[in-house]
């Protein structure tokens, strides 16, 4: 089906933000005008907390047609489940082992408070009253238009027209090089599956880990700018 075909996996703008949820049943849900409950959404977000905030990229990673509606899986789903990084394991050290890559815990400094823990993602239920007719996909942008902005890059064409032609190049085609900062890692990646901080001589270093195994790529920062991608296969 053309919608699945062009949508799954596209990026888009966050223009709410998207509350967190266990159950598929929390979606936030649009109308085909492009409505949506505001007083709902503010208390989803009061109770269960943001799992994307306003401005963020997001990429649609499933969806799902039932009789009356059309799914759409946001960053993975709100779902609490074991994470892919928790089971990968790498080759590294100087034997060549298998080394486990965890989602590392940071135990809260003083007069610090622990982080919440949240989904990575959320999901939107477009909702018709009796059936889903046949829609093209523009279509459907058009009605998910309040909630995403699927020219993502509307706000980012001009941005996008004023960095180096390699880095726009590498956007185009969704790949990280050194160099980038974090703005363009998201326009090509979108958000990481997993961040990881580490601090070697004196400098802190953040991987953000992409993908599946055994395709992952990691990406590290030392600030805001990109210094090694590796990507292992």
């Amino acid at each position: 089906m053309a919608i699945i075909r062009v949508l799954s996996s596209e990026y888009a703008t966050s223009k709410q933000p998207l509350p967190a949820s266990q159950k598929i049943e929390e979606a936030l849900v649009v109308t085909p005008a492009g409505a949506i409950k505001e007083d709902k959404l503010r208390d989803d977000l009061a109770r269960r907390g943001a799992a994307v905030h306003t401005g963020e990229i997001i990429q649609v990673t499933a969806i799902q047609f039932k009789t009356s509606s059309i799914l759409f899986e946001i960053n993975g789903g709100g779902k609490k489940k074991k994470k892919w990084y928790e089971r990968i394991q790498v080759s590294g050290g100087t034997s060549g082992a298998p080394v486990d890559v965890t989602s590392p815990t940071r135990v809260p400094g003083p007069g610090e408070q622990a982080p919440p823990t949240r989904p990575i993602g959320s999901w939107i239920l477009l909702s018709f009253p009796d059936y889903v007719p046949d829609l093209k996909p523009d279509e459907v942008k058009k009605m998910l238009a309040g909630v995403l902005d699927f020219s993502t890059r509307s706000a980012a064409i001009p941005w996008i027209e004023t960095i180096p032609e390699e880095f726009r190049e590498a956007i185009k085609e969704k790949k990280a090089k050194v160099g980038m900062n974090r703005e363009m890692v998201l326009a090509a990646l979108g958000r990481p599956g997993n961040k990881v901080r580490e601090t070697k001589d004196g400098v802190e270093r953040e991987d953000w880990i992409y993908g599946n195994p055994p395709f992952v790529t990691f990406v590290t920062f030392v600030g805001d700018q990109v210094v090694e991608v590796k990507e292992f296969k």
